[in-house]
């Protein structure tokens, strides 16, 4: 029985990337509004 190296490798290389993506978390986006200091929290 001849087994494929490089396609056994490429199956754990997308394998580890999905579960690295998984577990990555997502950075928070930053709002682009702007902040003022001088104003209450309450609308």
């Amino acid at each position: 029985m001849k087994y494929n190296r490089k396609e056994e490798a490429e199956a754990a290389l997308a394998a580890l990337e999905q579960a690295w993506a998984y577990y990555t978390p997502v950075p928070m986006p930053v709002s682009d509004a702007p902040v003022y200091e001088d104003l209450p929290l309450a609308a």
